[in-house]
């Protein structure tokens, strides 16, 4: 597969694939699904917070369990990137 940036008016330049040969689901579109399940996950556990701080009636235990999941889901992405950045930094230190 290859790849191309992207870029447009106010974006940050997002990699698009030009072509997908296996006929899946290619890696920038499962990078970009997850990074946006991530942000899902920490925009539904920030209105929660927001709401139980307003004092409105919403569930404390829905709310700690739904902050909690975003934490974890948070640090297992830093986590995959830390070590996607150190397997690249081994590759590009390989001697040719």
């Amino acid at each position: 597969m290859m790849l191309e940036r992207v870029t447009g008016v106010g974006s940050v330049g997002q990699i698009a694939p030009t072509t997908n040969r296996s006929g899946g689901e290619g890696f920038s579109n499962r990078l970009e699904s997850a990074v946006q399940s991530l942000n899902q996950s920490q925009v539904g556990a920030d209105d929660q917070l927001r709401a139980v701080a307003a004092g409105e009636d919403v569930d404390l235990h829905s709310a700690m369990i739904a902050l909690e999941e975003a934490d974890i889901a948070l640090r297992a992405a830093v986590s995959v990137r830390d070590k996607v950045v150190e397997a690249y930094q081994q590759i590009m230190n390989m001697a040719i």
